[in-house]
């Protein structure tokens, strides 16, 4: 299966959107520089500036900001310490309280990784940027989003995206977060280094826990409403959403979510987590007994083992929240299942063609073979290559391996979380976006982040200029996202999930319709990865 010439400019369509440093830098996983054992947001006497630059009062102390096209931004707030030295694996721990003025008008360091392979980041990356509309004024209690990136929890930056798109486009107080990634954020030492270092597994997910309280305690300084707080994620980021659903220490710190692209099925148990972190040991050369040499290893040493376990394919999915007893204690979907819970909103999806995207970036993909099934799902493997056996009996190979990785990968997790979700009473609306513009690019994995955002390459800059099919399907999906982060339901077009099992189909002609069968797979494991 080659890739296309329209299909090179979706991907490369996508990869521009997210400047290269998110979702798309999967497996590039080489080794970032050491550690800078610096604050995250250097306490600084400000210089002279225009006495517009606005400042804000948090619980911690005051803030500069900078202001642009009529908002005020506030780059690279820490939002707990600097997780280096002895904090390493470990959880965040709160900002200390600051006298003075700290700066905030630059991005801080994204967390340690390698995008194009070069070394980017650093582990001193627990920040977060805000940007506020001009119209939001202390305690003006305008509605919150909160930004959780993608990038199979190896990649990626809270400033890939511009905030600005919905605070100065729609009045919107807009969030996004660093939090640690690959094995600085999710490996399991719980056995290798003792209690001490049980969640370990889970320090990425305390990250954005910590950031949303972050947001709870301060965001009305900045004009929102603690109250009124979406959180909203694409593919890792959705998938980190979803276990920061279901992790007790998070419950109040938000009132709805959105998830594109990912639901639970990245939560792993801990023999699988344990098995990762074996395979790293091991690349290390490191015997079980000198795993404490992890602690003080130069962060490019560990990454650069890192990227050699978690190259092509296998490494999608090796990385994510652990089912470890303490920060997540119960299945994600027995949590979601439990009775007199306080109702989260929901709006979740998929895209029609998923698996597109990674077919035409790993040749190993192009062509069905159980091999690399094996390492995309270890032991689950054979649940997919026995679909996709069957699915040839309806369809062309080609088209059956698209389906079924599709199936698998995202779309029979986010069936089952919107069935749990809307059998215990929380409303969900579900959509699947379908849309193939006029240049081929189809419908793949991330292709509808440049709709959600309103981001389209060549969008008219005023409301009377002419609008192309793709720049008005922009339009819609991004005033449905916004209606919903606004008022906590989208338009009235748009049913909740029900047992009438509707969704909303966005195309050239975007309509709800019954999800006549939705997929499923008894014998498929809730978790989607297992070792």
């Amino acid at each position: 299966m080659t890739k296309s010439g329209s299909e090179r400019k979706s991907y490369e369509l996508i990869s521009g959107l997210t400047k290269a440093s998110g979702l798309f830098m999967l497996l590039l996983l080489a080794a970032p520089i050491a550690t800078r054992p610096c604050a995250a947001q250097a306490l600084r006497k400000p210089p002279s500036v225009a006495v517009t630059a606005p400042v804000v009062q948090t619980q911690h102390g005051r803030l500069q900001g900078v202001s642009e096209g009529g908002m005020r931004i506030f780059r690279g707030i820490a939002y707990a310490e600097a997780p280096v030295g002895g904090w390493r694996f470990r959880s965040p721990q709160p900002v200390q309280p600051w006298q003075g003025v700290r700066l905030a008008s630059a991005f801080g360091p994204k967390a340690a990784q390698v995008a194009g392979g070069a070394v980017q980041g650093e582990e001193n990356c627990l920040t977060l940027n805000v940007w506020a509309p001009a119209t939001a004024a202390a305690n003006s209690r305008k509605p919150v989003v909160v930004w959780v990136h993608g990038g199979a929890f190896t990649g990626g930056s809270g400033s890939d995206f511009n905030g600005a798109v919905f605070a100065q486009r729609d009045d919107i107080v807009t969030v996004s977060i660093n939090y640690r990634l690959g094995s600085l954020g999710f490996l399991y030492l719980g056995e290798a280094l003792g209690r001490e270092y049980r969640e370990s597994s889970n320090c990425g997910l305390l990250d954005a826990i910590a950031a949303l309280r972050w947001v709870h305690q301060n965001i009305s300084a900045f004009g929102g409403d603690p109250a009124r707080v979406t959180v909203m994620g694409e593919s890792a980021g959705a998938k980190l959403v979803s276990a920061v659903l279901v992790a007790p220490a998070a419950q109040g710190l938000f009132q709805q979510v959105i998830l594109e692209s990912g639901a639970v099925q990245s939560i792993r148990d801990t023999l699988t987590a344990a098995t990762v972190t074996r395979r790293l040991l091991e690349e290390l050369h490191l015997p079980a007994d000198q795993a404490r040499q992890l602690l003080t290893l130069p962060t490019a040493t560990l990454l650069q083992a890192q990227a050699k376990i978690a190259s092509g394919p296998g490494g999608l999915q090796l990385f994510g929240p652990v089912l470890d007893g303490k920060t997540l204690p119960t299945p994600p979907l027995d949590y979601l299942s439990q009775p007199n819970r306080t109702p989260v909103r929901v709006l979740m999806g998929t895209n029609r063609e998923e698996a597109g995207l990674f077919i035409n970036m790993w040749p190993t993909l192009t062509s069905p073979n159980r091999e690399v099934l094996t390492a995309l799902f270890g032991k689950n493997d054979s649940h997919v290559w026995q679909a996709y056996t069957a699915a040839q009996a309806r369809q062309a190979p080609e088209q059956a391996w698209l389906s079924v990785l599709t199936d698998y990968l995202y779309r029979l997790a986010t069936y089952r979380m919107a069935q749990t979700l809307a059998d215990t009473k929380h409303p969900v609306w579900l959509y699947r976006f379908d849309y193939q513009d006029n240049e081929g690019q189809r419908p793949v994995h991330a292709r509808e982040l440049g709709y959600v955002w309103n981001s389209l390459p060549g969008t008219p800059a005023s409301a009377s200029s002419a609008k192309t099919e793709g720049q008005q399907l922009a339009e819609q999906m991004h005033t449905q996202w916004v209606q919903f982060i606004r008022t906590g339901s989208p338009s009235a077009v748009w049913p909740r999930y029900t047992a009438s099992r509707q969704i909303m189909v966005f195309d050239s002609v975007s309509r709800a319709l019954p999800l006549t069968s939705p997929y499923e797979d008894p014998a498929f494991p809730v978790q989607g990865f297992v070792l």
